[in-house]
């Protein structure tokens, strides 16, 4: 995940990214994605998670959902993202979110919106949710038949309503295909006539669902068509979206050359990135699924390092920056890519393609023959990140 505009400039997630830096400089958890149910009343095409209508049978029980929640509130987690399946179909759904609340814990729900009402709306609300992440693909037909379920999308546009009439902020997921490329620009649009703040659109994994479907990546060139799209958007007057970047780190080192080319400051950019790196594998980052397990990215369910039943968050994060201490190879690796350590290339397309995690990143948009001496130089010059060891007491540091 990737938020170009508050990454190079002031944006509306500001606050909550510096809190996950200042906790990853701690040694503590950054940001957590948890599947808290493999269950879900859709059954998207595309879904990495294969999520269907079924409970899995180790599922963490209650007591121990909210045993984790205690422990991310001790760690002094900034960014909670309660995710499914569909999170909604949890029965201690609400005691979890609200309990997250009520430690400080900055909470996104990942929802399909189709258990969404106005009395949830309004409860999301009261409990200090400033975010609801919802998916849309395409025009009603196209959506529908993606998530196989018809009258879909309808709901979805109703309860996107509802949620910006409650004041509740809306973020718009779309998974960037060769199926979905085509309808890109009017979800774009419509999602500015509907008060939609965030746009987040993540290359195809091709895990789960769409294992094997490789093929249904768009090209690279179409990947940067879209960063000059976004780039004339965020420094347009009259626009405030943020825009989200998942699966395709190298579009942050793409989008930084633009700028800098355009004679922008990138600075404040690339501070962050020497600390936290486009891909945020092994920096305080982790998903945790329905049963507990802990991965080093959430497009990878089948990499784990450990489980919550096992192991602390605490001790997780520094198996997790054991990664970090890697370097990448190939097209990734410091010696073959000026950008290596500001991106890494998505570790998680390395392991479903090779099983390891520090192979290149062969989705990379960048191009060897572009002038980089610039941002390089720039990048040499923004501070050196040193971590610190994780403190005893929260809040103590």
């Amino acid at each position: 995940m990737a938020h170009v505009r508050s990454l190079f400039f002031k944006g509306p997630l500001d606050t909550v990214e510096n809190r996950a830096v200042k906790a990853y400089k701690l040694g503590r958890p950054s940001d957590v994605i948890w599947n808290i149910t493999n269950r879900c009343n859709l059954l998207c095409d595309h879904c990495y998670m294969a999520a269907d209508g079924h409970t899995r049978p180790d599922e963490l029980s209650d007591d121990e959902t909210i045993a984790l929640v205690r422990q991310m509130g001790e760690r002094g987690l900034p960014a909670l993202f309660l995710s499914g399946g569909e999170p909604m179909m949890r029965s201690n759904f609400w005691e979890i979110l609200e309990l997250a609340r009520s430690l400080d814990i900055r909470v996104t729900v990942s929802t399909n919106c189709t258990l969404m009402d106005r009395d949830a709306a309004k409860r999301l609300r009261a409990a200090g949710i400033d975010w609801i992440a919802t998916s849309l693909y395409g025009p009603d037909d196209f959506h529908d038949a993606m998530v196989r379920v018809p009258g879909t999308r309808r709901r979805v546009i109703e309860a996107i309503k509802v949620l910006r009439e409650e004041g509740v902020g809306v973020a718009i997921k779309t998974a960037i295909s060769v199926d979905t490329w085509p309808h890109i620009y009017d979800l774009i649009a419509e999602a500015k006539q509907l008060d939609v703040g965030l746009l987040y659109f993540c290359d195809l994994i091709t895990a789960g669902r769409s294992e094997g479907e490789d093929d249904g990546r768009i090209t690279p060139e179409q990947w940067r068509e879209l960063g000059d799209f976004i780039i004339d958007d965020i420094l347009s007057e009259d626009s405030t979206m943020e825009w989200d970047i998942g699966a395709m780190p190298s579009f942050i080192p793409y989008v930084a050359e633009q700028l800098t080319a355009r004679g922008i400051d990138v600075s404040n950019g690339l501070e962050r990135l020497k600390t936290i790196s486009a891909c945020p594998v092994g920096k305080g980052h982790m998903n945790i699924n329905s049963e507990g397990g802990i991965m080093p990215c959430q497009f990878a369910q089948d990499w784990t390092i450990g489980s919550v039943r096992e192991m602390s968050l605490q001790e997780a994060v520094s198996e997790l920056y054991a990664l970090d201490q890697q370097e990448s190879k190939g097209v990734c690796a410091p010696e073959a890519c000026d950008y290596s350590r500001i991106c890494r290339g998505c570790r998680a397309k390395a392991w479903q393609r090779t099983g390891d995690p520090m192979a290149e990143d062969v989705t990379c948009l960048l191009l060897a023959e572009t002038d980089r001496s610039e941002l390089v130089a720039q990048i040499a010059a923004a501070p050196e990140f040193e971590r610190s060891a994780p403190c005893a007491v929260p809040g103590s540091c």
